[in-house]
């Protein structure tokens, strides 16, 4: 009697420590969030606008016919996108030359992917798209689509060689002096078709499309 009285406590005791972890197991299993790797490729398809450095993120960059971040308008005057890149994001390694790619690495738990850069030779151009949703793409799988540009409408486009980053100037201002409100942009005009203080020139015109992206989901 002793014994099984010894034994009985003993296999209760098991018992519980053996279902304490099962459920230590489970709610771990309930609260596990899925990793995805996407591997983006980026291509300049301008002639003559070199685009600042390549902005990836899982966060919503835009929305068009609102008011532009004070981030995105670092990046859509200067290209600076640091304001922008955070532990959701990753920024390409330099400036983008026409014709050029490039390819980023993003691991991130979110299914929708957002792209920025600025054309380099405009007042506050800039390339990209917002929360492009990923959620169909199989692992190994690909999609293609093509961005447009965007005005952030935070500087007037006068195209001057005081007011455009590529001409050494420090392009971002805190001044706000056009729409305040993002739109597709109206393009260059350039100094040799009627804006004559323009420090631009024909070559730096471009037309929409002009990035070519490819989403890879690898895991």
């Amino acid at each position: 009697m002793k014994i099984s009285n010894i034994i009985v406590p003993t296999l209760l005791l098991a018992s519980m420590v053996t279902f304490s972890a099962c459920g230590t197991d489970e709610d771990s299993v309930g609260v596990a969030t899925s990793s995805y790797i996407y591997s983006v490729s980026v291509t300049n398809l301008t002639a003559g606008q070199p685009m600042s450095p390549i902005l990836l993120t899982s966060n919503s960059l835009f929305t068009v016919g609102e008011t532009a971040s004070l981030g995105l308008e670092k990046l859509a005057e200067g290209g600076d996108n640091s304001d922008l890149v955070d532990s959701n994001g990753v920024s390409g390694s330099g400036l983008l030359t026409p014709g050029s790619s490039e390819i980023l690495t993003l691991t991130t738990s979110s299914t929708s992917l957002s792209i920025a850069t600025m054309l380099v030779k405009t007042n506050d151009a800039f390339a990209g798209v917002n929360a492009y949703d990923v959620s169909g793409l199989a692992v190994n799988a690909n999609t293609t689509f093509y961005l447009n540009v965007y005005d952030a409408g935070t500087e007037a486009n006068s195209e001057t060689n005081t007011t455009v980053a590529a001409f050494g100037v420090e392009g971002f201002s805190t001044m706000r002096d056009d729409s305040d409100k993002i739109s597709i942009h109206p393009g260059v005009i350039s100094n040799e078709d009627g804006l004559s203080t323009s420090a631009l020139t024909a070559f730096e015109k471009f037309n929409n499309p002009v990035v070519a992206v490819t989403i890879t989901r690898t895991k």
